[in-house]
């Protein structure tokens, strides 16, 4: 095959995205850490799946229209690193392809190639050799040796091919951690299976492609995340403030709070502190703790009154959004005459998480987190959902932090993204928002304010590896500070503690502990109680969290 057309061109999409989908387990095996969270093969194919849906339902014309829906799909679908990182391969692909109107031939191919790993270089920060960048430069480079030498489109496709797998296998010999976790990169395992799909789309039996092409995505095997329940407590009175003064005892706060309603969140840092509460004494609360400082930011919204007005309104102000495999919970307020100066969309998966954030003036939570990864679709949606003039987007977790860097520049509205990797560093750029201030000054300050916390997340292995001196078997219980394994125990309550003993400095002076779906509030309360007894010199909080996979997310300030 000499050229390649638009029917084919079409047909080596759709099969690369089927068969991609049919390898995504195999893809997320391969990832380094034992931890839960292996979603790079998911990430791809769904990214890919959603570059390819509009081409299913057009005909068969110029290839650079098709290639156009190509990278409006993959921009737009884009899930998790390896997902941005693809959808810029196919930006650099389709733009190699823009000159070509009715065939590709093996030179344009080789463009398109060449292009298109050019392209993912530039969108990544800090290249690093041994990854899926590799993988395609080094395939790009192999079907342009074959086009020089006047080879068609299929033979140029085959080098590329060619070179991708040898660049695979080389990458342990490049990436030190992969050839200790005796693993190939796992995007790079996503592109070969990508070249190979190509192949499939121009070279199987018409009646093998058909069969091919009719089997179905698979949805992703991920955890099912609690959904955000929009219930109205009890109390009907949704109460929150912050007291500015020095020497505020959040303990004091908290005890003296906890009888006067429910719902009950005290956040401290420093000399500011945090309150909400549900209460059908609002005045009581803001008496006692009015006396402690200054009181601002009061907001007291009667929550029976809301539930009615949105029960009726049920038509035209839905609550949740559903898109993919996430929950946009937009923001209540959406139906606000005159938009706020500033919004913020969070990234969280858990109830009890969704109600922290919440509760500290986030508009809009999106569900996502670990193996669900949003969109930059769902993260547009989130933004354009918040009735604000510009947005801060807190991603919470490293593997959304590009996706939503690239939400930001689809936007209609200017973005700013504080690049969170963590629950606890999301919740620390919060206390550091001032909605008076200019975008540029919040983005500033709350990036500054994540770095004073210290993350540690305790979950467990899904199969057996070496980490440095600890030897890890399935199913063990791990310990991660600053997301690398530093722990390895037998229960979640002896791994929490082993690695807060390694957290915890002379400087430290508050441990917060978010208890995960798994566990209930007595597992909890007894980790808390042995915390506090070995560090005294320490405020201890605990949190119902609800986060699916990780049984403890804890932070030290």
């Amino acid at each position: 095959m000499d050229v390649i057309n638009g029917f084919a061109f079409k047909n080596m999409l759709l099969a690369a995205a089927r068969h991609l989908d049919q390898q995504k387990d195999k893809i997320n095996a391969l990832n380094v850490f034992p931890v839960p969270d292996g979603d790079t093969g998911t990430n791809m194919s769904l990214t890919l799946s959603a570059a390819t849906k509009e081409l299913e339902q057009f005909g068969n014309g110029e290839i650079r229209r098709l290639a156009s829906l190509l990278t409006r799909g993959s921009l737009m679908g884009a899930r998790g690193n390896s997902g941005v990182i693809l959808s810029q391969f196919f930006r650099g692909f389709s733009d190699g392809l823009a000159h070509v109107q009715e065939e590709i031939t093996g030179e344009d191919l080789a463009h398109a190639l060449a292009t298109a790993s050019q392209t993912t270089y530039r969108a990544v920060m800090k290249p690093v050799e041994g990854t899926m960048l590799t993988v395609a430069r080094v395939a790009a480079e192999h079907a342009a040796q074959a086009a020089a030498q006047g080879a068609g489109a299929l033979e140029v496709l085959q080098a590329a091919l060619d070179g991708a797998r040898q660049a695979l296998a080389d990458t342990p010999n490049i990436l030190p951690v992969l050839k200790q976790a005796g693993v190939v990169d796992a995007g790079g395992q996503g592109l070969v299976c990508l070249f190979e799909g190509f192949l499939m789309g121009l070279t199987a039996a018409p009646e093998e492609l058909e069969e091919l092409l009719a089997e179905m995505a698979a949805p992703p095997a991920v955890e099912a995340v609690p959904q955000v329940e929009q219930e109205v407590s009890v109390n009907k009175y949704c109460t929150e403030f912050i007291i500015l003064g020095s020497g505020i005892d959040p303990h004091q706060v908290r005890g003296e709070l906890e009888s006067k309603g429910d719902s009950l969140l005290v956040v401290s840092d420093g000399d500011v502190v945090k309150v909400h509460i549900h209460t059908d004494h609002p005045g009581q609360v803001l008496e006692f703790c009015g006396a402690l400082g200054e009181l601002t930011e009061i907001a007291i919204d009667n929550m029976r009154l809301q539930n009615q007005e949105f029960a009726s309104h049920e038509e035209s102000h839905h609550l949740d959004y559903s898109v993919g495999n996430n929950v946009i919970d937009f923001p209540v307020n959406s139906g606000q005459s005159e938009p706020k100066p500033i919004g913020i969309v969070a990234v969280v998966s858990g109830d009890g998480l969704a109600e922290i954030f919440k509760s500290l003036g986030v508009d809009c939570i999106v569900t996502g987190g670990q193996t669900m990864n949003p969109s930059t679709e769902e993260l547009v949606r989130a933004i354009d959902s918040v009735n604000a003039e510009q947005v801060i987007i807190l991603p919470n977790n490293k593997n959304v932090i590009f996706s939503a860097q690239q939400a930001k520049e689809l936007a209609e509205k200017p973005v700013g993204v504080v690049p969170t990797r963590s629950v606890p560093q999301g919740i620390a750029a919060l206390m550091y928002f001032v909605a008076e201030d200019s975008l540029e000054d919040n983005l500033a300050a709350m990036e500054e304010g994540m770095r004073e916390v210290k993350t540690g997340e305790i979950t467990y292995a899904v199969r057996s590896t070496v980490a440095g001196d600890l030897h890890i078997e399935e199913r063990d219980i791990i310990g991660l500070a600053e997301g690398k394994i530093a722990v390895v125990g037998a229960t979640p309550a002896s791994v929490a503690q082993d690695l807060l003993r390694k957290m915890v400095d002379e400087d430290s002076s508050v441990i917060s502990i978010y208890y995960g779906a798994d566990l209930d509030e007595a597992a909890a309360q007894e980790l808390t109680e042995l915390i506090s007894a070995e560090f005294p010199e320490c405020e201890v909080e605990v949190y119902a969290g609800g986060q699916p996979l990780y049984y403890y997310i804890v932070s030290v300030e």
